[in-house]
């Protein structure tokens, strides 16, 4: 027993007093060895620095390999503990005892290294299945640009329609982060000059047809049907999509990432849910339920429609709720929530989440994630009356952008903390065309047939509405905000 304890507490040990000092010196040697370098590193190497390695594949292979040999050799040093202490001697009974007692303690052993392998293993499919090879992007006036979009690619739908836009713009210095969204229902976007699209397009994203084939989240589509103008390693739809907010924003987009809504609840699960003040009653589906107003712990299924919910809302106020719902993520994304989630949450984004951002560069924004993570958001929506989304004044786009870049825009003040800002504009009243909640048979323009057949699931939402279908909506969000004076966690 004394020997088989002695090897739990420092593998080696028994060899050494049963006299294979060779054999206890060597494991003793290794044990001390790991565990000094192991206190060293904990004590001078920085958390950035640590999470930044646990993106390198190669790295987090040797690791698991690395687990999984010490956890073999520690097994087979307490089996050989046990081998010496000669059981034959000891009586039937006793031998059994021993025998569990044994397994037991080389399964509590070894099931750390396991855990760390199967941690290793769910990281390392992470990155290589998420994020490709490729050049890594250079900073632009100090600033790393990074568009975040929400995709509808479900059945019955046409293409890709990307539901929510949102650019974060992150000073790779300090890691002060700011967010500037766009409608999806804004038209004649801008193309960066001297590219393919904007020979194209040179007075902006139109032509003849249906409007909304042309509205901002109609550019995936039309990338995808027409490549040669959207060359690069992004693939053409996404491209598009980049080259359509770069050239209306006025500021290079370095990187993308896409989220598929559809999936997006599994993320949402995975992490374990979110937290977030609703403020007011927000309807669910067509069955009478709501999300009732108040301080509410969200899973995934409930976090999509808070982000989504249409019915006597519109296009403005789900965007400050879908901002909402990124700063929930931001703001509870910590690294212990992030660590006991993490086999859970690998596997829901491998699934979910597309990107261009290359895994040469992960490290780099590992770091300047940390640095983000605690610091203020501050957010500026291109909604009107700031802008006229069927026909918006680019000039002014590209000046408020600058002013807020250049920390030359204030962030407005908010007397109150609610999903749907005071400065939104007043809530809409119930009509055919405004209370498009999601149907059975989602499709990009949808009938008033399927208007009546709304269903449960958020993410069959109908993607476009006309631009001109929100006349009345006078939003007074003229200025940035800071998220923690609209958006509230607590």
């Amino acid at each position: 027993m004394t020997l088989v304890a002695l090897s739990v507490v420092a593998p080696g040990s028994a060899q050494l007093i049963a006299g294979h000092k060779r054999t206890g010196k060597i494991a003793l040697g290794v044990y001390g060895g790991l565990v000094g370098i192991a206190l060293l590193v904990l004590w001078l190497v920085p958390l950035q620095d640590l999470a930044g390695l646990a993106v390198r594949p190669w790295l987090l292979t040797t690791f698991k390999l690395l687990a999984f040999g010490l956890a073999a050799a520690w097994v087979v040093l307490l089996l050989d503990a046990w081998r010496l202490g000669h059981p034959p001697g000891l009586n039937q009974k006793h031998r059994l005892i021993m025998i569990g007692a044994t397994l037991a303690l080389a399964a509590m052993v070894s099931t750390p290294f396991v855990v760390a392998a199967r941690y290793a293993t769910a990281a390392h499919d992470a990155v290589v299945e998420m994020f490709p090879s490729g050049e890594v992007a250079a900073a632009s006036d100090g600033r790393l640009n990074i568009l975040l979009l929400g995709v509808d690619a479900g059945d019955g739908r046409v293409g890709v329609r990307p539901d929510s836009i949102n650019l974060v713009s992150i000073d790779v210095r300090t890691g002060e982060p700011a967010m500037i969204s766009l409608p999806r229902n804004l038209e004649n976007a801008r193309f960066p000059d001297g590219t393919p699209a904007d020979a194209e397009f040179p007075r902006g994203f139109s032509g003849d047809g249906d409007e909304s084939d042309y509205m901002l989240n109609a550019t995936w589509t039309f990338g995808e049907e027409n490549p040669e103008l959207f060359e690069g390693p992004s693939g053409p739809g996404p491209t598009a999509v980049k080259q359509a907010v770069e050239g209306t924003l006025g500021i290079p987009v370095h990187y993308y990432v896409a989220v598929d809504l559809q999936g997006f609840r599994d993320i949402v699960d995975a992490i374990g849910g979110v937290t977030i003040r609703v403020n007011e009653e927000l309807p669910i589906g067509d069955k009478g339920r709501v999300l009732e107003p108040g301080l509410q712990e969200l899973d995934g299924y409930h976090a999509l429609w808070y982000a989504r919910s249409r019915e006597g809302s519109s296009d403005y106020a789900r965007m400050a709720r879908q901002r909402c719902v990124i700063g929930a993520l931001v703001n509870q994304a910590d690294p212990q929530t992030v660590l006991s989630n993490f086999v859970e949450l690998a596997d829901a984004s491998k699934s979910v989440i597309t990107t261009d951002i290359p895994r040469q560069d992960l490290a780099n924004l590992v770091d300047l994630a940390l640095k983000a993570k605690d610091q203020e958001i501050t957010s500026l929506q291109f909604v009107p009356p700031l802008i006229v989304p069927a026909d918006p004044d680019i000039g002014l786009i590209h000046d408020r952008v600058d002013a807020l870049l250049s920390g030359d825009a204030k962030p407005a003040a908010s007397e109150s903390a609610s999903d749907e800002p005071s400065e939104q504009q007043p809530e809409e009243k119930p009509s055919d065309e405004a209370s498009d909640e999601p149907s059975d048979e989602p499709s990009d323009e949808p009938s008033e047939e399927s208007r009546d057949e709304p269903s449960d699931d958020p993410s069959d939402e109908p993607a476009d509405r006309p631009a001109d279908d929100t006349g009345d909506e006078e939003p007074d969000e003229t200025a940035p905000v800071e998220m923690s004076s609209v958006c509230s966690y607590e």
